[in-house]
């Protein structure tokens, strides 16, 4: 769901800008979308992010 807020933010910007979509995404949306889903976070790695930011706090703390 955060990925989807992260496009509607970024096609507003542009549209702010007075860009029309395909300036922002290209001609090949296909390829857009597939580069904008690889680089997004899983829910996975934001946990593990998370996790691991935790523990160090809580390291840090002793």
């Amino acid at each position: 769901l955060h990925i989807q807020y992260e496009l509607i933010d970024l096609f507003e910007a542009g549209a702010a800008e007075g860009r029309q979509v395909l300036d922002i995404t290209g001609d090949d949306v296909a390829s857009f979308a597939d580069e904008l889903v690889a680089n997004a976070k899983t829910y996975v790695s934001k946990y593990r992010e998370d996790l691991n930011e935790s523990i160090m706090k809580k390291l840090r703390k002793k």
